[in-house]
């Protein structure tokens, strides 16, 4: 299962993960610091908003090519633009201090991230994301091209040969829309790399009419009108990107909104 769905709202599941281990270990720690009436609960907080912060600051440089033209889209965490090195050594390193001025907070400290470990690791091995193949093949899926007269590839098969990039998406989703001018500007600076475009399950008159008030003009426009990639990847919600080696197979699926910065990261981590 690559996203989960919880009313409204639609999570990747690695995300989901980490925010339930995070609660359950923090819960945790609270518990543990009424016992013993040590501070580890706030140790655990700091620990994450120390990680964040300095992912956030390691992907920023990174991908500042990205980023200079629009500053405020650098506090916009939605697109997941964290370098997890950097975060979870910012992280640790922060916890390996406080223990060290502290030693009465190591027990409530290591109950929390035992917790969240084992809370994280059985969520992903639960919903199919723990033992997974790196890559695995997509079925034959027929697509249906947006023009009459396109002359590309009917299916994601004749795209091998260069890493390729298929957005699932809606024109009543608004994270959709969000993203699409991000998928805009990579399709345009990134040749090397195909970026498809599958709209799910809507008439090609919606279509047509959304593309046209937003003026976006992109190429690899397709329809799945039965939302049959959605269903092959376990997807329920949308938007969901899939990424595909130079040999036509899944490598990774990403459920939720992607920024032009995080879009070009996966990318050049498959290359």
């Amino acid at each position: 299962m690559q996203s989960i769905q919880l009313g409204p709202f639609t999570f990747a599941t690695s995300l989901f993960a980490f925010m339930v281990a995070a609660l359950l270990g923090l819960f945790l720690a609270a518990w543990l610091d009424r016992r013993r009436q040590t501070r580890a609960e706030s140790v655990l907080w700091r620990a994450i908003i120390v990680g964040v912060l300095a992912g956030r600051l390691g992907f920023l440089i990174q991908q500042w090519d990205f980023y200079q033209s629009e500053p405020l889209s650098w506090l916009d965490l939605r697109d997941g633009g964290l370098m997890i090195p950097a975060a979870v050594t910012a992280g640790w390193f922060y916890v390996l201090w406080r223990v060290l001025r502290d030693k009465a907070v190591l027990p409530a400290v290591s109950g929390g991230l035992a917790v969240s470990v084992a809370t994280f690791s059985l969520i992903m091995v639960a919903t199919g994301r723990g033992g997974v193949e790196p890559t695995m093949p997509l079925p034959e899926i027929d697509l249906i091209p947006m023009q009459a007269d396109f002359s590309a590839p009917d299916n994601l098969d004749q795209y091998k040969g260069k890493v390729t990039v298929v957005n699932l998406w809606a024109s009543w989703c608004p994270p959709c829309r969000r993203e699409m001018p991000a998928f805009k500007q990579v399709q345009s600076s990134r040749p090397d790399v195909n970026i498809v475009f599958a709209n799910q399950g809507e008439e090609l008159s919606l279509i047509q009419q959304y593309l046209s008030e937003e003026n976006l003009e992109l190429g690899n426009m397709w329809r799945d009108p039965q939302m049959q990639l959605g269903q092959a990847v376990r997807s329920r919600g949308l938007p969901t990107t899939l990424f595909l080696d130079e040999q036509g197979r899944l490598v990774d699926v990403r459920a939720g909104e992607l920024s032009a910065a995080t879009l070009n990261d996966k990318i050049n981590k498959l290359q």
